[in-house]
């Protein structure tokens, strides 16, 4: 068994070029297994434990309350104040067609926490995943998913669904918002996560690829896209985007 290492960064609304220490803004990351309780029947248990200790619990720095109004089709919140709300609440669903809301689902995406990872390992994948505790005692699920991190470099979204828009999402400060699993080629390779400022190149690459994600991502080919899946040489294929200021 080996131990990868993968570097990552927490900051507000993406200001990674100061990388504002996680006391200050939040929590760090733990496992799954550092928060259970030594007294749990299945604790000592060798195959929860290996799979526990490669679990990664992503926690709310502040309180969010939200109610949803399908009808008017409308989100309202009595714990963040309107440059909050402006800030940590994205555009991307609430457009003119209203697609964010609607009596069959409603999504939402929150800007708050922002975590980035990046490594310098071959070929690991990162996963993000719902805590199965929020659909309980939130009211929503957050929207899953994974990708070849050692290819694509970008922070991770926090977005969810809610469970019942008849009552509201309430989350508090330290409550699990979603899980953070790593992937390598051998299922028994552990992980060091270490909290780093992330260079120049870093950003660069995390803003190239998120800029083609939100402007040109219904263009992109199909053999750039597989670039998120497959275990290929890191190359970004977008040179011209790299007129995007590292500021």
């Amino acid at each position: 068994m080996g131990n990868k290492i993968i570097n990552y960064a927490q900051a507000i609304l993406d200001d990674y070029d100061t990388c504002l220490d996680i006391d200050e803004i939040g929590y760090g990351i733990e496992t799954e297994h550092s928060k259970t309780l030594k007294n749990s029947v299945y604790y000592d248990c060798p195959v929860w434990k290996h799979k526990s200790n490669r679990i990664y619990t992503i926690r709310s720095p502040i309180d969010i309350h939200l109610s949803v109004d399908v009808e008017s089709k409308s989100l309202n919140s009595d714990t963040l104040n309107q440059k909050q709300f402006d800030e940590y609440l994205s555009g991307t669903f609430i457009d003119d067609k209203n697609s964010w809301c609607t009596v069959e689902k409603t999504t939402i995406q929150i800007l708050i926490p922002q975590f980035l990872f990046w490594t310098k390992e071959k070929n690991i994948w990162i996963e993000q995943r719902p805590h199965p505790l929020t659909s309980h005692n939130n009211n929503f699920v957050a929207i899953g998913g994974w990708f070849n991190m050692s290819n694509w470099t970008r922070p991770l979204s926090f977005s969810f669904d809610v469970v019942d828009t008849d009552n509201p999402i309430i989350i508090r400060r330290g409550d699990p918002l979603y899980q953070v699993c790593f992937y390598s080629s051998n299922l028994d390779d552990g992980f060091i996560l270490k909290k780093s400022k992330p260079s120049k190149n870093v950003l660069r690459k995390m803003r190239n690829f998120t800029s083609i994600k939100f402007l040109f991502w219904e263009g992109i080919p199909q053999s750039i896209k597989n670039k998120l899946f497959k275990n290929e040489k890191s190359k970004c294929p977008f040179k011209f985007l790299n007129r995007f200021p590292i500021s």
